[in-house]
């Protein structure tokens, strides 16, 4: 077992600070959340050699300087220009542009992309839970190291993505549109995220959801995803960071074939939260509808896609990531006595996956630990 850096426990004290003070004690101001959030950019932004992907992305950067603009602005309006895109136009453009105009060195990227990516996940978190602090304490690990600290393109995509649900809570259209467009041009797999502004006006009993999540466990071992042939791989595929990704989730090859792993359970965690507070949450929690086609979707998802790694990770993990605000939440809606059971569940599973985390060899591999995390500021 390794020790996280210092860096990262101070964040997940600080959290847990906040957390017990606003669940407990009422909520808290929002300019310690923005606090944390600048902390996280420079944790995140300025790291050397930190994370599975590091070598992947600087190469990305490099491969950038060799499009031309007019090929990326013709690939932002869906034509092909004389230069193909193998990567998405919106980060091409972000990676030229540094290095064009700026000559900015690769954590000028990796520190411009945590900006906004944590921008983004701060305003999300704030509007649509009561417990921001709880909620990224709770998702910390592994998504900080997944997401901010790896996979920056998906998980920048994927903020801004969740990001709009304000708009499909507003019944703007068209700026729910211009956000899946941005995001989709960072990732493509946010495209997944368009049909959500009508989908989450459709009503959902416990007996549809629970028909729909049955009917997925069951359809799991058919790779029915198949069908789709390419449609999903262009989506989804990102092959030069994939074993970077994998490096991360060294569990991912034990629970194929049927087995049950980490993920089943947290699978299954969230299908009990989606249906012991329904009801409550219905009556009691601004929106709570929308949040839960989304945990509905994302449970699907990913027993869908289970047999294969990169689906279950990229496609259902952009839906789970969203799903998991709903534990959270539920803490808003029952007893006070209710509120610590919940409460104490969500901390035991923070300790859990720091434990988890420590002892797998991701945290060597992504170079989070004392001797070998490095940062181009902090001492």
């Amino acid at each position: 077992m390794s020790l996280l850096h210092p860096y990262f426990i101070i964040a997940i004290i600080y959290m847990m600070i906040f957390s017990y003070q606003e669940v407990f004690h009422g909520k808290v101001d929002k300019k310690w959340l923005w606090a944390l959030g600048v902390y996280l950019i420079i944790v995140a932004g300025f790291r050397n050699q930190v994370g599975p992907d590091y070598g992947s992305y600087r190469g990305i950067y490099v491969y950038s300087d060799t499009k031309d603009y007019l090929s990326i602005f013709m690939k932002a309006f869906g034509m092909q220009g004389s230069q193909p895109m193998e990567v998405e136009w919106l980060y091409v453009f972000i990676n030229k542009i540094l290095l064009n105009i700026f000559n900015a060195p690769f954590y000028i990227l990796t520190f411009v992309i945590a900006v906004l990516a944590i921008y983004f996940k701060v305003e999300y978190t704030d509007d649509n839970t009561f417990y921001p602090f709880t909620f990224m304490l709770f998702m910390f690990i592994p998504g900080f190291f997944i997401g901010e600290s790896g996979q920056i393109r998906q998980n920048l995509g994927s903020f801004i993505a969740y990001f709009g649900i304000r708009f499909i809570k507003e019944r703007k259209l068209w700026a729910y549109l211009i956000c899946i467009y941005l995001a989709a041009g960072v990732h493509t797999v946010c495209y997944i995220f368009l049909p959500m502004y009508w989908l989450v006006r459709i009503p959902l009993s416990k007996f549809v959801m629970l028909s729909m999540i049955i009917i997925s466990v069951f359809l799991s071992p058919f790779e029915i995803y198949r069908v789709f042939g390419s449609l999903l791989t262009s989506i989804s595929a990102d092959n030069t960071l994939a074993v970077g990704f994998n490096g991360y989730m060294d569990e991912s090859v034990e629970r194929l074939n049927g087995a049950i792993g980490i993920p089943e359970v947290m699978m299954a965690i969230l299908t009990f939260f989606l249906f012991s507070f329904d009801k409550k949450m219905k009556e009691k929690f601004p929106y709570y509808e929308y949040h839960r086609a989304y945990v509905v979707i994302g449970i699907c998802f990913y027993f869908i896609f289970r047999d294969n790694p990169i689906f279950s990770s990229r496609l259902a993990g952009a839906f789970i990531g969203f799903a998991y605000i709903i534990i959270p939440n539920a803490m808003y809606v029952v007893s006070s006595n209710s509120r610590k059971m919940i409460y104490s569940f969500i901390i035991a599973i923070t300790i859990f996956n720091f434990v988890v985390f420590s002892s797998f060899k991701n945290i060597i591999g992504g170079r989070f630990t004392w001797e070998l995390y490095k940062n181009y500021i902090l001492p």
